[in-house]
C-alpha cells in the first residue's frame, strides 16, 4: 500500500491564493490516478492569518475527493485546529500523538503534531515500547536539527527539534517532516516541501511524497503547480561586450531551471545584480530583454541597487582575471563561509576602491 505525504501548504482563501488550492487539487488528482487513497499532511495545511476553514472544508467534499482519507498533523500555524473545525467525513485531525498502520502487513506510523515547547525525541521516548527498530515511520512537524543548511527563514528560532541522537536511539525507518519548505532528502530524513511556494525564496518545481507502507520506500512526485518562484542573483562585470555576457549568463541560468517551454508562463521572477558596468542604463534594458516573456514577482523590476557605474579599462580586466580564478577555484563553502558570488563582490570592492 502507497500514501502520500504533503506540508506547508498554508491556505488562506481561493481569492487571496488560488494557487495553494490548484496545488492540493493536483496532488489529490494524481493520486486517484495511482489509486492512492490517503494523503498525510504534515502541518501548517493553514497560515496563520487564516481561521475561515469552510473553502477546505467544501474542497474536501468535492465528489471526486470523497473517496480519499486526509489525515491532517496540526503544525505552528494550525493551533486552533481540530476536528470540530471541518464537517467533510474524509478529513481527521490528528491533535495527539497516535500510533497508526495503514495495512495489516505494514509498517507503524507514529504521527505526531506540533507541541510547542516539546521535542519530537520526548515523544518517540513515550512511545518507544510500540516502536520496534527499524519498522515504524515517523510523521511530524519540527526542526531536523542536524543536516539542514537552511533553516525556515521566516520563523527564527527552534520548532519541536528531532535530533541524530533521537534518530539513532529509536530508529525510525524513516522520518517525514513538515515545517521546513525546501523539498530535502537524507538517509532517513525528509522534508516534503512546499507544494506551492509561499515566497519567492521557494523556487524551482515543487512536490509531495509517496510512501510504501510496507517497504518505507520513499518517491518524490513533481506538483504541477500554477506559479513557480525564482530568486536568481547575477554578479556583473565591465567586460568589453556586457550585452553578449549577461545574454550567455542569462541563458545558462535559465537552462538551469530545467523547465520546459510550455511552463514558462508559470515563472514569477526576482532578479538582483551586483558588481560594476559601464552603462547601467543599458544593463538594465539587457536584463529585461532577456528575461522576455517571463513574469517578474509583483511586477519588480531587476534589482541594479547595487551596481555601480565603472569604466576604468584597466581595473575592468584585473576584475575579469580575477572572476576567472575564483570562478576555477574548488570551493564548497560550509554555512557561515561565503559563496563565490560574495568573494568575486567583496574582491571587486577593493579592485575598485568602495
Amino acid at each position: 500500500m502507497k500514501i502520500a505525504i504533503t506540508a506547508d501548504l498554508h491556505l488562506t482563501t481561493r481569492s487571496e491564493h488560488a494557487e495553494r488550492y490548484a496545488a492540493l487539487a493536483n496532488i489529490l488528482d494524481q493520486m486517484l490516478a495511482a489509486r492512492i487513497n490517503t494523503l498525510v499532511i504534515a502541518g501548517d495545511l493553514f497560515d496563520a492569518s487564516s481561521q475561515n476553514y469552510a473553502e477546505f472544508d467544501q474542497f474536501c467534499k468535492e465528489s471526486k475527493y470523497r473517496t480519499i482519507k486526509i489525515l491532517i498533523l496540526p503544525g505552528n500555524h494550525d493551533a486552533r485546529l481540530t476536528n470540530s473545525s471541518l464537517t467533510a467525513e474524509n478529513v481527521q485531525i490528528v491533535s495527539e500523538p497516535t500510533i497508526k498502520t495503514f495495512n495489516s502487513a505494514g509498517l507503524k506510523f507514529l504521527l505526531l503534531p506540533y507541541k510547542p515547547e516539546k521535542t519530537i525525541g520526548e515523544f518517540m521516548a513515550a512511545h518507544a515500547q510500540h516502536l520496534p527498530a527499524n519498522q515504524w515511520v515517523l510523521i511530524s512537524h519540527g526542526d531536523w536539527a542536524e543536516g539542514m543548511r537552511d533553516p525556515n527563514p521566516y520563523e527564527p528560532g527552534v520548532y519541536m527539534p528531532l535530533t541524530r541522537t533521537d534518530i539513532e536511539t529509536y530508529k525510525p525507518a524513516r522520518a517525514l517532516l513538515g515545517h521546513i519548505h525546501k523539498p530535502w532528502d537524507g538517509p532517513r530524513v525528509h522534508y516534503a516541501g512546499s507544494p506551492c511556494g509561499v515566497a519567492i525564496d521557494e523556487t524551482g518545481r515543487r512536490r509531495f511524497l509517496i510512501l510504501d507502507t510496507e517497504t518505507a520506500a520513499v518517491k518524490s512526485q513533481t506538483v504541477a503547480s500554477e506559479v513557480i518562484f525564482f530568486n536568481e542573483a547575477f554578479t556583473i562585470l565591465p567586460v568589453r561586450d556586457e550585452a553578449a555576457y549577461l545574454k550567455n549568463q542569462i541563458a545558462s541560468r535559465i537552462k538551469s531551471w530545467g523547465l520546459e517551454d510550455r511552463e514558462y508562463p508559470k515563472v514569477r521572477l526576482q532578479v538582483k545584480v551586483s558588481g560594476y558596468t559601464a552603462d547601467k542604463r543599458a544593463l538594465l534594458t539587457i536584463m529585461k530583454e532577456n528575461f522576455r516573456g517571463f513574469t517578474f514577482h509583483r511586477g519588480q523590476e531587476p534589482d541594479l541597487c547595487e551596481v555601480a557605474v565603472a569604466e576604468d579599462i584597466n581595473r575592468a580586466e584585473i576584475a575579469n582575471q580575477v572572476s576567472s580564478w575564483i570562478e576555477k577555484l574548488d570551493w564548497q563553502p560550509a554555512a557561515d563561509h561565503p559563496d563565490k558570488h560574495q568573494i568575486l563582490l567583496e574582491a571587486l570592492h577593493v579592485i575598485y576602491g568602495t
